[in-house]
């Protein structure tokens, strides 16, 4: 993941849901030729928030991927200034993975919608350990005040 789009997670219960926010700003460098906020970085969000949720509950030593996008509708858009509120909910867990169902608001304004699934791949696929990104991790975990993953 490049770019985090999540600004604070303010729930995350283990395997069940997460809700976290995604504040727009005027600084964000394709706002200054855009007048929303594009839809497709509105789903970015919604699965960066489910990605963390599906993590709580993946088999030790598997490493969380995108599987699909179901469906995703965006029938309202966000601008600069709004509060994007992300709700993720699991649907089905799995030993393979999680289904999850996700809701952007702003307000009481849906701006998306996704049904999406998050897929465990084995510790043979994944990359080797890098002590540099975990820590990044954990830094940026704190940032965002999210709990660890074990304490979910």
């Amino acid at each position: 993941m490049r770019y985090i789009l999540i600004d604070r997670f303010l729930e995350l219960s283990k395997g069940v849901r997460a809700r976290a926010v995604k504040c727009v700003t005027n600084g964000e460098p394709f706002l200054r030729e855009l007048e929303t906020y594009p839809p497709a970085l509105v789903l970015e969000a919604l699965l960066q928030t489910g990605g963390v949720l599906a993590r709580t509950g993946a088999p030790e030593g598997t490493m969380s991927v995108l599987g699909k996008v179901n469906r995703a509708e965006f029938p309202h858009s966000a601008r600069a200034g709004d509060r994007i509120e992300l709700s993720v909910d699991a649907v089905q867990v799995r030993p393979d993975g999680t289904m999850c169902q996700g809701r952007a608001s702003v307000g009481e304004t849906v701006v998306g919608e996704a049904e999406f699934m998050i897929v465990f791949l084995p510790s043979e696929l994944a990359p080797p350990p890098d002590p540099e990104r975990a820590q990044r991790r954990e830094q940026l975990m704190r940032a965002l005040k999210m709990p660890s993953l074990e304490e979910a």
